[in-house]
């Protein structure tokens, strides 16, 4: 089983080591130290965080199809699926949840003219958390399961056919 999966689990590590990595790039704004004039030291990390998350996600459709198929069919139509958009809704919360903290730290955003970002862009170096985080990992998980279910139950009434 390691060595089925681990490809799968090292992407998940620096997937998640990512999430680190953008967190500390990203500069935390505080009052009365005004903006930051170093650029986006953040835009790299996400390009590579986004791409790794992107072949995460696809290595893990295929290696959970293949065991996906030899659960039974009551897990891959009713357990796995409700689990998933149970974490969906919780992540949407989170996210929604972050981006209003951050809202509120930075005085809105780039197009409020009291923003600590007004005219800066979205992706600029006081938001980078906000497009790579632990809840679009999750999100992006639990999207693949539903794939993943959808894939094995497509092919499943293919058999029987």
């Amino acid at each position: 089983m390691k060595r089925r999966y681990g490809s799968t689990i090292i992407l998940l590590a620096l997937n998640v080591l990512c999430i680190f990595v953008a967190d500390l790039t990203t500069i935390k704004y505080r009052l009365g130290k005004g903006t930051s004039g170093n650029g986006n030291p953040g835009i790299v990390v996400l390009i590579l965080s986004l791409l790794l998350l992107a072949i995460f996600l696809i290595l893990l459709v295929l290696k959970s199809i293949e065991s996906l198929r030899k659960l039974p069919p009551t897990v891959t139509t009713i357990v796995i699926p409700f689990l998933s958009l149970v974490t969906l809704v919780l992540m949407i919360f989170g996210e929604l949840n972050k981006i209003s903290a951050l809202e509120q730290n930075l005085k809105g955003f780039t197009n409020s003219k009291d923003s600590v970002v007004f005219r800066f862009g979205w992706i600029n170096q006081y938001t980078n958390t906000l497009f790579y985080n632990g809840y679009i990992l999750m999100f992006g998980i639990s999207i693949a399961m539903l794939v993943c279910c959808l894939v094995v139950r497509i092919q499943s009434k293919e058999r029987r056919y």
